[in-house]
C-alpha cells in the first residue's frame, strides 16, 4: 500500500503529458480514461493513510485532502484560459503535466509514514504510585531523546499517544474478507448511496453553465458557477468535518443532512428565476457534497472496515461505468446531441 500513492501520482502526471501528443480521436479517448487509474489510486491511498493515523478528527483530516480538488475548481477556471490563450492548448496540457510532476517529490515523503512521538518527564522528581502532577510541570522532550520515565501516572495531565491501530496494518484484502462484505446491509447501503450522489454530481457538473446561461446570465458570468460550488466545497470540506468530530455520531448524522440540503438544493433550482438565488444554491449544494464525499472514507471505515476501502472504491468503479453512460452528453456534434458548445470546440482543438 505504500508505493501505491507514488504509482498512482506518476500515472496521473503521465497521461497529463502524453495528451499533449495525440494526433487520432481513439487514442486521445484511451489518454482520457487513464486519469481514472492514477487519480482513483490517488485518493484511495490518501484516504488510507489519513484512516490511519487520525481517529479523533479523521474528518477534519480528510476534508482537508479534499479541499485541495476545491481549491483547484477555483484556480483552474482562471489560469488555464490563459495558458491557452499564450501557448496553445497543447503548450497548456504539457505546462500542466510539468506542473504536476512537481509533486511526485511530495507525494515519496510518505512512502514510510511515521507517526510523531512525544514524551514528557518531571525534572528532578520521581512519580508516586497513583500520584497525579501539575500539567505545567511536565517538560516536552525531542524524539530523539530517550525519556526517562515512559510511564507516569498522570493519566489527566497527558493525553495517550495515538498509534497506528494495528488491525489496519495487519488485515489485509482477500477473498474471504471480499465474500464476508458482500451480506453486510451496510454495504449495500453505501453503494447506493455513493452511486446516486455520483451520477447526481456529475449531471449537476456538466450542466451547471448551461442551466445558468437559461437563468439570463451570460456565459462570462454562467462560467463561474463552478467557482461558486468550489467555494461551498472548501467549506464543506474544512469547517463542517470538524463539527462533525465533536458531535457523537455526526458522521453519518452530518452525511445524511448534507444528502437532504443537496436534493432541496436541486429542487430550489427548477423553480427559481433569479440568477443570484441560482448561484446562492449551487453553492449550498456544494457545501453539501464537500462533505458528503470526504466523509465517503470515515463512513467506509466506520461501518466495513478500513481494509475494505479499496474493495468498496472498486465496486463503486464497476457498477458507476454503466450509469455514467446515462450522464448529459457533452461532446459530439452530428452522432450525439451537443448541449454546449465549448467542450466541442476543445475536441476539435485537440483532434487537430
Amino acid at each position: 500500500m505504500q508505493p501505491l500513492g507514488i504509482y498512482a501520482w506518476r500515472v496521473n502526471k503521465c497521461k497529463v503529458l502524453m495528451k499533449v501528443y495525440t494526433v487520432r480521436v481513439t487514442f486521445s479517448v484511451v489518454i482520457f480514461l487513464t486519469p481514472g487509474a492514477g487519480y482513483g489510486a490517488t485518493l484511495i491511498s490518501f484516504g488510507l493513510y489519513t484512516m490511519l493515523y487520525f481517529e479523533k478528527y479523521k474528518a477534519t483530516a480528510t476534508g482537508l485532502n479534499f479541499a485541495a480538488l476545491a481549491v483547484a475548481g477555483l484556480v483552474t477556471p482562471a489560469f488555464m484560459p490563459l495558458l491557452v490563450y499564450r501557448y496553445g492548448l497543447q503548450g497548456a496540457l504539457l505546462l500542466s503535466g510539468a506542473i504536476t510532476m512537481q509533486a511526485v517529490p511530495l507525494v515519496m515523503l510518505i512512502k514510510q509514514p511515521h507517526p510523531f512521538r512525544f514524551w514528557c518527564h518531571l525534572q528532578g522528581t520521581v512519580p508516586e504510585s497513583g500520584s497525579t502532577r501539575n500539567p505545567k510541570e511536565l517538560q516536552p522532550m525531542s524524539s530523539t531523546e530517550k525519556p526517562q520515565y515512559q510511564h507516569l501516572p498522570v493519566p489527566h495531565a497527558v493525553s495517550p499517544v495515538r498509534q497506528p491501530r494495528p488491525s489496519a496494518g495487519i488485515v489485509g484484502i482477500s477473498w474471504n474478507s471480499v465474500a464476508e462484505l458482500v451480506v453486510i446491509p451496510e454495504f449495500y447501503v453505501l453503494i447506493i448511496v455513493y452511486l446516486v450522489n455520483g451520477w447526481v454530481t456529475t449531471s449537476q457538473g456538466t450542466t451547471v453553465v448551461d442551466y445558468g446561461r437559461d437563468k439570463g446570465a451570460s456565459l462570462e458570468s454562467a462560467n463561474y458557477l463552478q467557482t461558486y460550488v468550489a467555494v461551498g466545497e472548501i467549506l464543506g470540506r474544512t469547517l463542517v468535518p470538524f463539527l462533525s468530530d465533536k458531535v457523537p455520531f455526526g458522521h453519518s448524522l452530518f452525511a445524511a443532512a448534507g444528502l437532504g440540503l443537496s436534493s432541496l438544493a436541486l429542487f430550489g433550482m427548477t423553480f427559481i428565476e433569479s440568477f443570484v438565488c441560482f448561484a446562492t444554491f449551487n453553492a449550498v449544494f456544494g457545501v453539501c457534497q464537500g462533505y458528503v464525499m470526504s466523509a465517503r472514507p470515515i463512513l467506509i471505515t466506520d461501518y466495513l472496515g478500513l481494509h475494505r476501502i479499496p474493495v468498496f472504491a472498486g465496486f463503486v468503479g464497476l457498477f458507476r461505468l454503466p450509469i455514467s453512460l446515462g450522464n448529459p452528453t457533452i461532446v459530439g456534434e452530428q452522432i450525439f446531441a451537443c448541449h454546449c458548445p465549448k467542450p466541442l470546440q476543445i475536441a476539435k482543438l485537440s483532434h487537430s
